[in-house]
């Protein structure tokens, strides 16, 4: 080959020269430069002599690689959490639109109820929220306890309806519960009562001592004393038996037969609810209805045997008021013979004994 390669080309060449990357032809061209040319051949061998030479180069080639790479996992990483978020995304909509969670009575309010002719719970069931539906309504039925069951969603056009009306048989049944019999659920009808939610209430409102007020104040309260009679104060005596819860009203009409009749159907009840209370007295501006824990439990045996005769029931009678808060049955029944007795509801009477 003709040694026409000039300074500038060899001096190109040289880095593949120095690593043996040059075809043997251009490999013998540099040579042929380099044996006549003193200074390619001094920057040949001061490249050659450049330590770590090599190891830079290879440096420079991972870091290379390294940026690819890197380039390549950001993206990965990107996708990745794009691809995360989506996911939870559609989890979290399938467990509020479609999942929701199990049916607690008191998001239900239950707007009717009564017995159909072929002896079965008629049930109107409807959401506390409007913003919330229900579906897969189910009922299951053990041991003569029947739990109704349901998924409670958001509303959404997959379930758009938020009530429901229910016909649940009562053939071998002697309870039947919203919700199951956990703390979640609710008592709707027990051995031919339905159950009203202001008896549960009632009930769970109980206390074992007359001395406590703010527990006689709720009492009253959900007993809707006020709103029934008038506005009224509570004083009470515990320091010594008999213990007496007395309510002074303001302020209301001349006492007659219906005020009388009420006073004793709100007073019984609170007798019943609060375990070591004695006597209860409604003291109005001009008279007083006065009546004790022993009247009160007379009054009711005489009525349930007189009940029991007249719709041939047989519900137990018992020898103490305070037995009837001892379950939502007892105190609903207890309910029905103070209606019967002092409100009228059925024409039934019984003699009161007066202290």
């Amino acid at each position: 080959m003709k040694n026409d390669l000039t300074c500038g080309v060899v001096r190109d060449l040289l880095p593949s020269y120095i690593e043996g990357l040059l075809g043997e032809d251009s490999r013998e061209a540099v040579d042929r430069h380099l044996e006549t040319c003193p200074a390619c051949t001094a920057q040949k061998e001061a490249m050659a002599a450049m330590p770590g030479a090599e190891e830079a180069e290879e440096t420079a080639k991972e870091v290379n690689y390294l940026k690819r790479v890197k380039k390549g996992t950001a993206k990965k990483i990107v996708l990745a959490v794009v691809c995360t978020a989506l996911v939870l995304l559609g989890g979290a909509a399938l467990k509020l639109f479609v999942i929701g969670t199990p049916l607690q009575a008191q998001s239900v309010a239950v707007l009717g109820e009564g017995m159909c002719s072929d002896n079965s719970l008629f049930l109107s069931l409807v959401s506390t929220d409007s913003g919330r539906a229900f579906y897969g309504w189910k009922m299951e039925t053990e041991n003569g306890v029947t739990s109704i069951y349901a998924r409670n969603v958001l509303a959404s056009p997959l379930h758009r309806f938020t009530g429901k009306i229910l016909s649940v048989p009562l053939e071998g049944v002697r309870e039947v519960w919203l919700g199951g019999t956990s703390s979640q659920g609710r008592l709707l009808w027990a051995e031919g009562m339905t159950i009203d939610q202001e008896t549960l209430d009632l009930v769970n409102a109980k206390t074992p001592y007359c001395g406590e007020a703010p527990a006689l104040g709720n009492i009253a309260k959900l007993l809707q004393v006020g709103s029934r009679i008038g506005r009224y104060n509570i004083s009470l005596q515990t320091s010594e038996r008999p213990y007496r819860w007395t309510l002074e009203f303001e302020e209301t009409e001349e006492t007659t037969s219906e005020i009388s009749g009420l006073s004793r159907f709100l007073g019984y009840q609170m007798l019943a609810l609060v375990e070591n209370l004695d006597e209860v007295c409604f003291q109005y501006p001009s008279s007083s209805g006065f009546f004790t824990a022993e009247i009160a439990s007379n009054s009711l045996a005489r009525l349930t045997e007189v009940y029991n005769d007249k719709h041939a029931t047989s519900w137990p009678v018992h020898e103490s008021i305070k037995e009837y808060a001892e379950s939502p049955l007892e105190y609903q029944r207890m309910v029905k013979l103070l209606e019967e007795m002092f409100l009228g509801t059925s024409g039934t009477t019984v003699t009161v004994v007066k202290p």
